[in-house]
């Protein structure tokens, strides 16, 4: 058996390759390669995390026994017939980390294209059965905790803080190759083809809510109005308060958006507190590309099998965030607003925030 540092080189996908060719047929060497099934103890700590992101622990008691009962049994006979969850999510995992189909098939040697499609297919299906368990919004008993922690953000840079936030909003944009059934939608503004997913996220870069359905030459505010999270908000299922979003969103009684022409001392402290209050989705954008690299990838499957991957990685970003999975090294995005929303501000709209203004930040 190899060494754990051999191992990381020899392992792939749950198939332990050693040091015979491709072309041997012995049916000793199947029955050996059936006898030893793969496990991740074979992997030191570092290379588990490098390859799929996650520690030992939260790869076996919080991820693969979540998922065990929703990945089918491999019943092909042969060398596949060992096929177990824990190699297909340790596969699946590698593809989201890297965004790299290609290097899991050249790499794994005892393990087909077809073979490793179906772990991706089958891992990626299951998160999505799952993520109404992570991808949730607090209770009324976690929102009063939520909004000081909101608060504090902008007490901690400018002394003064954001009121009554409920979330972050904002949108991303994720990579996929042109689709074959009208490729102009998805050419998003960046010029490059994409999902444009609304994230909503808590101060301590929750996910709370995922909405990955449109294509990338939406707008925002597109998005937007399309979103169930709006309905619900408007009428008044999240109680007292509001999100917090850029000026690619409209001011609304349940989001609130920069000033857009500054014209007082208070309009000023209001759009930099705002700007604090805001950094979260930001920044969970950032980590969210960075730790799952698929994502910023172009990803050659429909655009409905991204949506299902980008939903996956939003369950594994919460489950990591929880469970203070380092985020070393990877990328925060810098602050920036989407081209500004063409609506017409509503005035009955720009008083609640004008009276937002003058109470908290004069």
């Amino acid at each position: 058996m190899a060494t754990a540092g051999a191992g990381a080189q020899q392992v792939l996908a749950g198939i332990i390759v050693g040091n015979f060719s491709e072309s041997s047929d012995s049916d000793d060497e199947d029955q050996r390669l059936i006898r030893q099934p793969f496990t991740i103890r074979q992997i030191s700590e570092k290379i588990l995390y490098q390859q799929t992101r996650l520690n030992r622990e939260v790869f076996n008691l919080k991820v693969l026994d979540l998922l065990t009962p929703y990945l089918t049994p491999n019943k092909k006979k042969g060398r596949y017939q060992h096929l177990t969850p824990m190699q297909k999510l340790y596969v699946a995992l590698q593809f989201y980390a890297t965004g790299s189909y290609q290097r899991l098939v050249g790499s794994s040697g005892r393990m087909s294209p077809s073979e490793v499609c179906q772990a991706i297919r089958e891992v990626t299906d299951a998160f999505v059965a799952v993520s109404p368990q992570f991808i949730i919004f607090p209770d009324a008993e976690e929102y009063p905790a939520v909004k000081q922690n909101f608060y504090r953000l902008g007490i901690t840079r400018h002394g003064r803080g954001f009121p009554h936030v409920l979330g972050a909003i904002d949108c991303t944009h994720v990579r996929i190759q042109a689709p074959t059934n009208r490729p102009e939608q998805y050419l998003n503004r960046h010029i490059y083809h994409s999902i444009n997913v609304q994230l909503i996220v808590g101060p301590d870069l929750i996910i709370y809510n995922v909405f990955a359905e449109y294509p990338g030459s939406n707008h925002n505010s597109y998005i937007w109005r399309n979103s169930a999270v709006r309905d619900g908000l408007a009428n008044g299922y999240f109680g007292e308060g509001w999100l917090v979003g850029d000026s690619g969103y409209p001011l609304e009684p349940w989001i609130m958006t920069p000033v857009g022409q500054v014209n007082t001392p208070a309009e000023l402290l209001y759009n930099s507190v705002h700007i604090s209050t805001r950094n979260p989705v930001e920044r969970t954008n950032g980590v969210l590309k960075s730790r799952w690299r698929v994502l910023d990838s172009p990803l050659k499957y429909s655009p409905r099998k991204v949506c299902a991957i980008t939903t996956a990685c939003c369950v594994l970003h919460n489950i990591c965030t929880r469970h203070n999975s380092g985020v070393n090294n990877l990328q925060e995005y810098l602050l920036h607003d989407d081209f500004p929303c063409q609506e017409p501000p509503n005035p009955n709209y720009a008083n609640i925030r004008q009276n937002l203004i003058e109470q908290h930040f004069t």
